[in-house]
């Protein structure tokens, strides 16, 4: 990636992958043999593509949106959070997907879709605090 504006693109592709992943997914409940197999593997690789973006973008973040003098506090409470979410999201997502079925597959795609939404804020305000306290990442 070369600047926040493409890493946030990544995260948008990131994240229109993870909801054709989703969809894929939903359909195969309606599917038999090759059918299925053929949209499990399509949906295997859609998630592997948004897990790629989201990897390149999450680079990017670190390495753009942190005070350099700083950037290990930065990871490290950036990978809190992601612990978390390692924690309460896959309970959600199955509670979402076998017991709310269809609804619960619209809904981890719209939790995609919001996140990615409430990521351009965030990032914006990551570097006008940087412009703000005069912090050069590049350095």
């Amino acid at each position: 990636m070369r600047d926040v504006s493409t890493a946030l693109r990544a995260a948008r592709f990131s994240s229109l992958f993870f909801v054709v992943s989703c969809v894929i997914t939903l359909v195969t409940h309606e599917t038999v043999g090759w059918v299925t197999i053929a949209l499990i593997w399509l949906g295997h690789v859609t998630v592997t593509g948004a897990e790629l973006y989201l990897s390149a973008a999450s680079w990017s973040f670190d390495s753009e949106l942190s005070d350099p003098d700083r950037r290990g506090e930065y990871q490290g409470a950036r990978n809190l959070g992601r612990q978390l979410g390692y924690i309460g999201a896959p309970a959600l997502y199955t509670f979402l997907a076998l017991e709310v079925g269809t609804l619960g597959w619209l809904a981890i795609a719209a939790i995609a879709v919001a996140a990615a939404a409430a990521l351009h804020p965030s990032a914006r305000a990551a570097q006008r605090f940087l412009v703000r306290h005069d912090l050069d990442p590049a350095r």
